[in-house]
């Protein structure tokens, strides 16, 4: 009896203590806020500040910052009611009175008014899977005139000073989205960088782009506001010293409904004192060409009409764009060695291509987190081109080519999106069909139908600090050739993506993927294109797709207030098979064409700096080495690319001045090398309310030297371009607006054709 009545207080205390334990859990768990930040499209915001104040008197008792999966957490002693204030660039200020648990999704809305009014300076990376989100800090903001200038600017990213076209720094292709929407570096010239909310960097493309050419993609997102807007937008930059301009004019409307834009954009060129110095030397034989003042007269006109209506769950989008391209060079040479008074040649290249393209799509939305889309692109272009080498006194050598294209393309993609297990998910599938019909020499016709089916899938999500991208992908290509020859080519594309974010200021990134590369369809024709006395170029019918494996190591760390960015990357690409430019020397003629190459390397390395001592001086220099090694018919290829550069911005008050150089680099292709010169170019801005003026210098008389030298055959040709010693001209924009733009929801899946049917030896440029 003694020892039950012990048992019963002990029974007793010990359901007191789990009680009290259960309890004590229990209130832990309570006076614990935690929820998830969103936007309006339902993505995570990281970075947002949370600021728990005290009901009573408005007193902060904790705060922390959401993370990238957008979650935030903040514990507190007592179960009451409490004030949770939330803010973050771009976004509506919110409160919000809140007790201890879970608040589920808390969603901020933009307010495009407070980002032109706040100097946005980004603290943190924000890394997920395959890409990096990018936000314009004031300083890049306030480079250049456009969206182009303020990207360029970035570390991440460089421009050509010849063209003017977005690469990566460490030399990679850029494909330019602009909320969804397929465009070009020049496009960007249109959008003002005022108007952008961030930029989606994806240093490897996703699935669904995996089956074109490019290294990289960026999505530029634009901001959303409300009400009405009209707008007129005007860019300009025209040559003071010689013929020589980009200029641009815009204008929009928009309402809750609809969507109406106008667009005009020319490029052109009209210099006198252009140069070629051609030097091609066989067996026993040298042409020497030494080039005397020429000229070069070329435009780009891109024209674009776009209607998209939105209302409810579906988005319609129409546009209907032209481009043109007209190009003429004539330059005199000397032909030397064939006398004390060197016959004199005039050697001439004219080409031009004209496309129409009618693009339309349709979204349906499910919800916000679910939607199907659809796009169909087609696509008309007309190209021509006259080569020709003639003589004006005896003992010259004389050809001539012409030749006339005509293409027609079909696109179409369907795209689903959904979130699958609180990751991302997208299944699409891709057709194109291109057929060119070509006419060489009046004489000879070349016909070539070219198919595409891609069917793709990628999957994002993360496991506490890792994130990353899985995408698979299946591409089946098949040709009708110049020959009437049938092929059909099967590749398999798996890509891969790790992502480990450290901390808001370091992540490390791992990525692998087989990506493939198609000919244009130019290279498919057995047209012969006469470039001197015994040197042609030539198509190749039999020419095949080719895939190559791709790995990528990189780091990224950047401090507070972006005072310091560094980013380190290795790569490593392996080709079984090879398309490159090979000289053919069996016979007396010489011929350049494209062929397959076995077994190819590369192993690069580069590394990108920012450093932003004070914060109207930013210093960016960077670095990129490349070996390559392959071996031709003619010889071994070990070659050692050095590509370095620094870029300068002076920001005081409203004035930008920039300087960009280029050190020389050497290119390695095949037999093929190309030399680029040298190249600087330097900008004084001033900047006041809608409008800017100011001036720009660029240096750049050596773009190229294109040469090869091997037993049999060597040859060598240099451009010179005298006007770009000093070339200096004026730079205005001017933008006009009235009312607030309307909330409308971007394109999914866009694509263009841009395979004009022109190969690089017949086009004036």
């Amino acid at each position: 009896m003694l020892k039950s009545s012990n048992m019963k207080p002990f029974r007793y205390n010990l359901w007191i203590a789990i009680i009290m334990l259960c309890c004590g859990q229990t209130i832990n768990a309570q006076v614990r806020i935690y929820g998830r930040i969103l936007d309006t499209e339902q993505n995570a915001i990281p970075g947002v500040n949370c600021i728990l104040l005290n009901l009573n008197n408005s007193i902060k008792i904790a705060g922390t910052t959401s993370n990238l999966e957008g979650k935030f957490e903040l514990n507190v002693k007592q179960e009451k009611e409490y004030v949770l204030q939330f803010s973050f660039v771009g976004y509506k200020k919110m409160s919000q009175v809140c007790k201890p648990g879970d608040l589920g999704d808390i969603i901020l809305t933009e307010d495009s008014l407070l980002l032109e009014e706040i100097i946005v300076t980004p603290q943190i990376l924000n890394t997920f899977g395959n890409r990096d989100q990018l936000i314009l800090s004031e300083t890049a903001k306030r480079v250049g005139n456009n969206a182009l200038d303020a990207i360029s600017s970035l570390p991440q990213f460089k421009t050509d000073i010849s063209d003017a076209a977005l690469v990566t720094v460490d030399n990679k292709s850029v494909l330019v989205l602009i909320n969804g929407i397929r465009r070009s570096s020049r496009e960007l010239k249109m959008l003002k960088a005022d108007d952008i909310k961030n930029v989606q960097f994806y240093s490897n493309p996703p699935a669904r782009y995996a089956h074109e050419n490019i290294g990289a993609v960026i999505d530029v997102k634009t901001k959303k506001k409300t009400d009405k807007l009209y707008s007129v937008y005007l860019d300009t930059k025209n040559g003071v010293t010689t013929g020589y301009g980009t200029d641009m004019l815009s204008v929009a409307y928009r309402d809750s409904l609809n969507m109406f834009s106008a667009a005009y954009f020319i490029d052109y060129r009209a210099l006198n004192d252009n140069r070629m110095n051609n030097t091609y030397s066989y067996i026993g034989k040298t042409n020497e060409y030494r080039g005397l003042p020429g000229s070069y007269n070329g435009q780009y006109h891109l024209g674009q009409l776009v209607y998209q209506r939105y209302h409810g769950k579906n988005l319609f989008n129409a546009k209907v764009e032209y481009r043109k391209s007209p190009g003429k060079q004539e330059y005199e040479q000397e032909l030397l060695g064939q006398s004390n008074n060197p016959p004199i040649n005039s050697r001439g290249l004219k080409s031009d291509y004209s496309s129409i393209s009618a693009d339309l799509y349709y979204m349906y939305m499910f919800n916000q987190d679910r939607n199907l889309s659809l796009n169909i692109v087609n696509t008309y272009y007309h190209s021509s081109s006259d080569n020709s080498l003639a003589s004006n006194t005896n003992g010259g050598i004389g050809f001539e080519n012409h030749t006339d294209n005509k293409s027609y393309s079909l696109m179409a993609e369907a795209l689903y999106s959904d979130k699958l297990w609180k990751g991302d998910f997208n299944v699409g599938v891709y057709y194109q069909y291109k057929n060119l019909d070509q006419e060489y020499n009046l004489s000879e016709n070349s016909t070539i139908g070219t198919y595409k089916e891609y069917v793709y899938a990628d999957y994002s999500n993360a496991i506490g600090k890792l994130s990353y991208n899985i995408g698979l992908g299946l591409e089946n290509n098949h040709y009708k050739t110049a020959t009437n020859d049938k092929f059909n080519y099967l590749v398999f594309r798996p890509s891969m993506a790790l992502n480990m974010q450290y901390n808001k200021h370091a992540a490390m990134k791992l990525t692998a993927s087989i990506n493939s590369t198609v000919p244009n369809v130019g290279d498919l024709t057995n047209s012969i294109v006469t470039i001197d006395e015994h040197f042609y170029s030539q198509g190749n019918t039999a020419l095949k797709p080719y895939y190559y494996y791709y790995m990528s190591l990189g780091y990224q760390y950047a401090s507070d207030k972006g005072r310091f960015y560094a980013a380190p990357l290795v790569s490593y690409s392996y080709y079984p098979n090879r398309n490159m430019p090979i000289l053919f020397t069996g016979s007396e003629d010489v011929i350049l064409k494209m062929a397959s190459i076995d077994n190819a390397h590369k192993i690069g390395a580069s590394l990108s700096l920012n450093y932003k001592p004070v914060n109207w001086l930013v210093i960016q220099p960077f670095y990129n080495y490349e070996y390559s090694t392959y071996s031709t018919p003619h010889q071994t290829v070990n070659h050692n690319l050095h590509n370095a550069g620094l870029g300068l911005q002076f920001l005081p008050r409203n004035w930008q001045i920039v300087w960009n150089g280029n050190f020389p680099i050497t290119l390695a292709d095949g037999d093929i090398y190309t030399r680029m010169g040298f190249n600087m170019s330097a900008s004084a801005l001033y900047k006041f309310k809608s409008m800017s003026v100011g001036l720009e210098y660029i240096f750049n008389p050596n773009p190229t030297r294109i040469y090869s030298d091997t037993k049999e055959f060597s040859y060598s040709e240099e451009t010179k371009w005298n006007n770009f010693k000093n070339l200096v001209s004026v730079k205005f924009t001017y933008y006009f607006y009235k009312g607030k733009s309307r909330s409308h929801v971007g394109k999914r899946i866009s694509n263009s054709d841009k395979d004009s049917g022109l190969t690089n030896s017949n086009t004036a440029k």
